[in-house]
């Protein structure tokens, strides 16, 4: 059981590595390190977790939501990684085919709006990775 001084730790962390990486220039490759290095501990970490033995049977209504998350997932990176795909370069964003970086790039081009975005972005992924 995680005690209140683990979530501050982690709060913490999330916020050193999002002021950190929000310093990073957009579509730079130290921009695609500090995505990378998140994605990819969460990845690992999600892939060697062990579900509890106290969960007992999953409810058929909860798997077929988490069946519906999976596929609108797996639909939105698709869409991505096709509109990623056919731009120009990796580092030029198109608007005929925009990423949601590159549709989000007014807001969170940088400053506060994209500290906080950073911090949504590494708090949201380590949430999903800790279920």
């Amino acid at each position: 059981m995680r005690g209140p001084d683990d979530r501050r730790v982690v709060l913490v962390c999330v916020v050193l590595y999002a002021a950190v990486a929000s310093l990073t220039r957009p579509l730079t490759g130290a921009a695609a390190v500090a995505v990378a290095v998140p994605a990819v501990a969460g990845l690992a970490l999600a892939g060697i977790a062990h579900p509890s033995a106290h969960h007992g049977a999953i409810d058929p209504a909860l798997r077929r939501t988490a069946a519906v998350w999976a596929a609108l997932v797996a639909l939105g990176t698709a869409w991505e990684l096709a509109a990623w795909v056919q731009q120009p370069a990796y580092n030029v964003g198109s608007y005929e085919h925009p990423t949601v970086s590159l549709l989000l790039d007014p807001v969170t081009q940088a400053g506060i709006p994209r500290f906080a975005a950073w911090c949504c972005w590494v708090y949201v992924g380590y949430r999903m990775v800790r279920r």
